[in-house]
């Protein structure tokens, strides 16, 4: 039998959190309410061989008690072999195996993992018709193995059977107790058995050549075929990032499934009956055996973690478009995100739950171009610049499924959802949506999300003498029938919407559509802004930009002070439709002392934090705005911290922007050096720029005297690049 190494289990533990540092894995573990208190059996998907490593110490961890597992007798060789056998796990030809489970979950000292599809699942696909039918390696098509939930029925049986036997039958007793090496029935637990059906699921799933494949190929000659597509798939997995979602379903209790008559006949009868045996109710436990594995794998597959690339794979397929921009797709998938949250039952990523908050748009574009890059690789798409061509799919022949993963990475993904008919349905329907009701829906979409956000945060934040009135702060849209151009104006630091509304009411009386939104952090109090990373500015800069390019053709984005270096960031990727660009008094050289010494204060905040344990006072500093009925009267220094980070940001996209751009200047900006714009303007890549000088001894150009004649010139700006 094998035998516990509790100091191995320690040193899975280590082995874990090694994977998680040194190979960027990430492990999360879900449902622990799940754990029932009694015998445990877990039945587990499998698609790669860290089930076999992480889950032992996840689940030890979680129960407390070492795990013992039933793996594949493949498995059992050199240092890998001897790590499991210490691990506790038992392999699939041991012919004492059927033994070893059931002694040891009669006395319930070990939960147990097994996995039900038997071996690796590599190509995902687990169903058939509506049924559950898994390749085996002779290219067949077979059901999943019931082992599990036989073992569960086997132990719950003797169990009761035991317990019987003590006070009717002493020398079956003895015969019973023999066979399964026990000495006494007190070691039989009277806790009940249970299955618990677990989930694992990998994002993304990419195969490449890597820094392990090469290492092993240059240690051993002649790898075969099998493993060097392991180590490509899984060894990519690990080295570039993977994302391992472990999730527990709800325990299916063993004990109701007994109470058949013929099988309760079987468990009192005064004759010997061991696992060996033939007995009368041998066909119903093999029947219910069936049903209940049938039934946990629903729950199993029901749980899949569902993440980027599933959605951005079933809108491909299901696409009738033989081409489509990837703008196009993104705008479905943001669509997507929004429709299925409102699906029960299906459990996502965190990269596309709603509660984690909205991305930037340049980690959507990271994420897709991944994903369009693997179905690339898989034969699916041919990508021509920003336009993707769907392909037909080549299929290999059924049984080459080993190779799978490496070669057609994108089938994976789709096989892996296939199970959740709720999920596919409603992504059929958003890939078949003409364009207009995307982009009709999307924009309300967005423009709710952003009066939401402000309303809580404003609700949340306000303070009696920081806080000014909601109109101040709200975001707004100035909607022009039938404009093709729109203009998203971003405000300054420290300020709100309200102090870009004149511009936007001369733009907008001028024939385009103007959105003014809103940065995180303003418009609530100096305290909300004190807690703001200048990603969250750009994130609500580029939902901004959504909003107009779901109705309007062209988009202008424009920002003052602040918002014009946070518009600069966000044109430099090129967003789909973006046509100029325009800022005004971008902050690249502060003039007053405090914001130049905010770096130092802020390192002596926390230098007094660590040493009293109390709040430095220089967290806010007294600011003297030129217009307080917009602006905080107290401006936080890790706000003016974060406004250098994103003018240091803003300074190494200059050389590669492309767009047209003017660039306005105050002449005697008491705040911003004049300086500073024209180095800018100087460092900007694009061919088509300009630079402007106005006259004026204040920073907020854009509001009171003067300010027509900049507009003016925007205007101008504006309808010469149409």
């Amino acid at each position: 039998m094998a035998q516990f190494n509790r100091f191995i289990f320690s040193l899975s533990k280590l082995g874990v959190s090694a994977l998680e540092r040194l190979f960027k894995a990430s492990v999360r573990v879900h449902g622990q309410e799940h754990l029932p208190d009694g015998v445990i059996i877990f039945m587990v998907n499998h698609f790669t061989r860290l089930e076999t490593l992480v889950l032992p110490y996840e689940l030890f961890r979680l129960t407390a008690r070492p795990v013992m597992s039933l793996v594949h007798h493949g498995l059992f060789v050199g240092a890998l072999g001897d790590y499991l056998d210490r691990m506790g796990a038992v392999s699939s030809r041991d012919p004492n195996r059927d033994k070893m489970i059931i002694r040891s979950l009669l006395m319930g000292d070990h939960p147990w993992l097994i996995f039900p599809e038997g071996s690796m699942i590599k190509d995902k696909k687990i169903v058939e018709r509506g049924k559950f039918l898994i390749y085996s390696t002779t290219g067949s098509r077979r059901p999943p193995h019931t082992g599990a939930a036989v073992y569960a029925l086997r132990t719950e049986f003797y169990r009761q059977r035991i317990h019987h036997l003590r006070n009717v039958s002493p020398g079956l007793l003895a015969e019973q107790l023999q066979f399964f090496d026990l000495e006494s029935p007190e070691q039989v637990s009277t806790r009940e058995t249970f299955l618990v059906p677990v989930n694992v699921t990998y994002f993304p799933i990419r195969s490449r050549q890597n820094a392990l494949e090469n290492l092993a190929t240059h240690l051993v000659k002649d790898i075969p075929e099998r493993f060097l597509e392991e180590l490509q798939t899984e060894g990519t997995m690990l080295l570039s990032g993977v994302d391992i979602d472990i999730c527990l379903g709800k325990a299916l209790a063993v004990r109701t499934f007994l109470q058949n008559p013929q099988i309760q006949e079987d468990i009192i009868a005064r004759r010997r009956i061991l696992p060996d045996e033939a007995i009368p109710s041998r066909p119903v436990l093999r029947r219910i055996a069936s049903k209940v594995t049938m039934r946990l794998m629903g729950s199993i597959y029901r749980m899949t973690t569902v993440n980027y690339d599933h959605l951005a794979a079933s809108l491909l397929k299901h696409s009738p478009w033989n081409q489509l921009s990837t703008f196009d797709l993104m705008e479905r998938l943001y669509l997507a995100t929004e429709e299925i949250s409102r699906l029960k039952d299906i459990r996502f990523h965190e990269a596309i739950r709603k509660d984690q908050g909205p991305r930037p748009i340049s980690e959507d574009r990271r994420m897709l171009a991944d994903f369009l890059d693997a179905a690339r690789q898989s034969g699916a798409v041919e990508l021509r610049s920003d336009i993707i061509i769907k392909k037909q799919l080549r299929m290999k022949p059924l049984w080459n499924v080993q190779s799978i993963r490496r070669e057609n990475p994108y089938l994976v993904i789709l096989n892996e959802v296939e199970y959740l008919c709720p999920l596919t349905r409603r992504l059929r329907q958003i890939a078949w949506r003409p364009q207009f009701l995307v982009r009709r829906a999307l924009h309300r979409q967005f423009l709710h999300a952003a009066h939401e956000q402000f309303t809580s945060d404003h609700a949340a934040h306000q303070t009696d003498g920081d806080s000014k009135p909601m109109e101040v702060g709200a975001p707004f849209l100035l909607k022009r029938a039938g404009a093709r151009t729109g203009v998203l104006l971003v405000h300054g630091y420290t300020a709100a919407p309200e102090e870009v509304k004149p511009l936007a009411m001369f733009l907008h009386q001028h024939g385009l559509t103007v959105y003014a939104c809103r940065l995180p952090g303003h418009g609530t109090s100096p305290a909300d802004l004190a807690q703001r990373k200048w990603e969250e500015w750009l994130t609500a800069v580029e939902r901004g930009y959504l909003i107009l390019a779901n109705c309007c053709r062209d988009v202008v984005l424009g920002g003052f002070s602040t918002g014009a270096g946070l518009v600069l960031l966000a044109a430099a990727a090129n967003p789909p439709g973006v046509r100029a660009v325009f800022a005004i008094n971008p902050p690249v050289k502060l003039r007053r002392r405090k914001a130049r010494l905010a770096p130092a204060m802020m390192l002596w905040n926390k230098l007094v934090e660590r040493i009293s344990g109390e709040d430095a006072e220089q967290h806010f500093v007294p600011n003297e705005p030129e217009n307080p009925d917009i602006n905080y009267r107290r401006n936080p220094v890790s706000g003016v911290i974060e406004l250098m980070e994103l003018m240091e940001k803003v300074s190494g996209c200059l050389k590669d922007f492309r767009l047209p751009v003017l660039v306005i200047q105050g002449s005697d900006d008491p705040l911003v050096h004049p300086e500073g714009s024209e180095d800018l303007y100087q460092e900007l890549g694009s061919k088509d720029k300009e630079f402007a000088v106005f006259p004026a001894d204040r920073h907020v150009i854009i509001r009171g005297d003067g300010s027509e004649r900049i507009f003016a010139r925007i205007l101008s700006f504006i309808q010469s690049r149409g």
